[in-house]
Formats: structure tokens, sequence, C-alpha cells
């Protein structure tokens, strides 16, 4: 491949500054207060999908009360009505007997109907003492959260900014290789290879992927000096300059 050796030194360059950028975005990836923040913002999912379960049970439990405290005025106004006939009832015993029949049949459904009530409210409590307990959780969440970001952000900018002081650097070896299609084979290679673009002939071997090559194979390599490409992974393949014919 025809490259002067001042590109490959830039490649070379370039490889260094990439895989310490890659070391460095590792190890902001790594930060334990990204996990931890990640694992609070997943204790808040479940908490928000249990208080949308509480919130939906606890808007069905007021429609039943409310249904329950309707029923039970109405068969108020049920009894009054045939206490009122009873009471005017006078002597007229078929009277009597059929509108006091109506009053202990709603009576005895709002002695049920108190229970049912006490029931809704006592449920109601409960779910209200549930809502506020959530509350106290998620304040608690969203303060550990808050730190966590502040810390995150605080040591994560500090790498940031190690990664960036690499940028004018990087851009002037990018000037050096002066290729577009060399700087383009270089950063596909790198993406396919976890980074590493670049290996070296060492006497018979790739120094990366460590495969031998047979003589010829190796005369074939020496002739590309100073660039290759490895037979087998692929990498760009820098062939000492001494070896070329």
């Amino acid at each position: 491949m025809q490259v002067t050796q001042e590109q490959i030194a830039a490649l070379l360059k370039l490889q260094a500054i990439d895989s310490e950028c890659a070391r460095l975005n590792k190890q902001l990836d790594e930060l334990p207060q990204k996990m931890a923040i990640l694992d609070v913002r997943h204790k808040k999912a479940a908490l928000a999908e249990k208080r949308r379960t509480i919130v939906g049970m606890h808007k069905d439990t007021q429609t039943q009360l409310a249904h329950a405290e309707g029923e039970d005025a109405d068969l108020a106004r049920k009894s009054k009505v045939a206490q009122d006939l009873i009471d005017t009832a006078g002597g007229d015993y078929r009277s009597i007997t059929l509108h006091s029949k109506e009053l202990s049949g709603y009576q005895k459904r709002r002695d049920t109907l108190v229970d049912e009530i006490a029931g809704y409210k006592e449920k109601l409590a409960q779910m209200e003492k549930l809502e506020g307990e959530i509350d106290t959780i998620e304040a608690s969440l969203c303060a550990k959260e808050e730190k966590l970001i502040a810390e995150y952000r605080a040591k994560g900018g500090e790498i940031l900014a190690r990664v960036n002081q690499f940028k004018p650097e990087r851009d002037r070896m990018v000037a050096f290789v002066n290729d577009q299609k060399l700087l383009a084979t270089y950063e596909r290679i790198a993406k396919a290879k976890g980074g590493v673009a670049l290996s070296a002939l060492n006497e018979n071997a790739c120094t990366v992927c460590r495969t031998t090559f047979d003589h010829s194979r190796v005369l074939g390599l020496r002739a590309e000096s100073p660039l290759s490409v490895c037979p087998s992974c692929g990498r760009l393949m820098v062939v000492d300059k001494k070896y070329r014919g």
C-alpha cells in the first residue's frame, strides 16, 4: 500500500489516541454513579407503577363508596316514606303489615351497607396511607438521584475533559494522514476490530492476532511495505521499510 512513513506514524499516533479515549470512555461507562442512577430510576419506575395501581384502586373504591352511600340515602328516604305510611295507616292492618315488611327489608339492607361503607372507608384510609408512604419513598429516591447525578457529572466531567484534550491532537493526526480513503479504511477496521485497526509484521507473525505466515506470504507482505493488510485478521499491517524488495 503506497503510504508515507509520516502517514504511518500519524496513523499509529491516531490509534494510540483512540485507544486512550476508548479507555476513558469505558471508565465513564463504568462509573458506579451511573449504575446507581439506573438502579434508582428502576425503583422510581416500579414505584410509579405501584402508584398507578393504587390510584386506580382508590378511584374504584371511591365509586363503590359513593354508590353504597347513595343506596343508603335512598333506603333512608324509602324507610321514612314507609314509616309515614305506617303512622298514618290507622287501623288498616294490611297496610301496616305491608309497609312494616318493606321497612324491615330496607333496614336489613341498611345494616349490611353500614359494614360495606365502613369497609370502603377503611380501604380508602389504607390506600391513602400507602400513597403517603410512596410520596416519602419517591422524595427520598429523587434526592438520591439528584446527588448521584451531581457526582456523575463531576467525575464524568473530569473524564470527558481529558477525552476532549485529545481532540486537537487527533485532528492534527488526521490532517497528517490527509487521505480520506485511508482514514475511512482505518475507521471501518477500528469499528469492526474493537478499536484496534493497526497491527505490524513481526518476523513472520501479526502482532495483534498472532497468526504466523509461511515464507512466501511473508515475502508478499514485505513487498507491500510499508503498509499491507493482515491476511488473517484484516487489520492494516505496518511492514518495516527495511523489508521492501
